[in-house]
């Protein structure tokens, strides 16, 4: 569309600068161009070929400002955390995706944390449209927007605060067992920055961390008398994979 815009811009300077061209120096042409007709039959052509240019300026300019008016003013989606405007989450990777019917736009978001949208179709900005932001990681890590079911109303120019989090970081489960012999361990104490569970007859185990304490990555630790103490750090909690705890007894 920015192309055909401008061509259409250009046409249109250009086609009336060519017709004044004509005006000024019809004589000349007449001349040198059309040296064996009368006046009358120069004149003519050289009438002929300025109606020409000029319907075709007015015709390329009509169409340049009505693909403007189709497209909008920039629309800015800000993308943030929870703790607030100044907490950029994925800059420079994370994809922003407007919503509306069967239509949608996809655009990246900048080293800012913001993604411009620069032409959108003027449905969009209908008085009674409503359209759905959803935020995504190319890359897989599970960000989502905070409040994927809010509708918002879009204004030319308006700017758009998209709070964000990330989402699988209550909770982190699996399996305990005996490093020797591959069993399933009971009543083995899981814990999290003091957040605790144990695991059950089958050695399974389910720990919820609260919102207070939640992390990308933490560090888990489990215990249980007559073994060694099982500590991991940096664990990425986020991920749906289970994490196996093989712990040793004490020699």
């Amino acid at each position: 569309m920015d192309f055909l815009t401008e061509w259409g811009r250009i046409a249109g300077i250009a086609g009336m600068a060519l017709g004044l061209f004509l005006v000024l120096f019809r004589e000349v042409i007449r001349k040198n161009i059309f040296p064996k007709l009368t006046g009358k039959q120069a004149f003519i052509i050289i009438i002929l070929f300025m109606l020409l240019v000029f319907s075709i300026s007015v015709y390329t300019i009509v169409q340049f400002h009505s693909g403007r008016s189709g497209v909008s003013a920039q629309v800015t989606v800000l993308v943030h955390g929870e703790k607030g405007r100044d907490h950029l989450v994925l800059p420079g990777r994370g994809r922003v995706k407007l919503l509306f019917g069967d239509a949608n736009i996809v655009e990246t978001t900048n080293d800012k944390g913001e993604a411009t949208f620069k032409q959108i179709p003027k449905e969009f900005f209908d008085s009674k449209a409503t359209v759905e932001i959803h935020f995504l990681d190319p890359e897989g890590e599970p960000y989502y927007a905070e409040n994927p079911d809010s509708l918002y109303r879009l204004t030319h120019g308006k700017y758009i605060a998209l709070p964000v989090k990330l989402y699988g970081i209550g909770s982190i489960r699996g399996i305990v067992k005996d490093f020797n012999t591959g069993r399933p361990v009971e009543g083995v104490r899981i814990s999290i920055r003091g957040i605790g569970a144990f695991s059950d007859s089958y050695g399974e185990y389910t720990l919820e961390i609260p919102p207070e304490h939640q992390r990308k990555f933490q560090s888990v630790r489990a215990f249980k008398e007559g073994y060694e103490l099982f500590e991991l750090t940096n664990v990425p909690v986020q991920t749906e994979n289970e994490l196996p705890i093989l712990i040793k007894p004490i020699k």
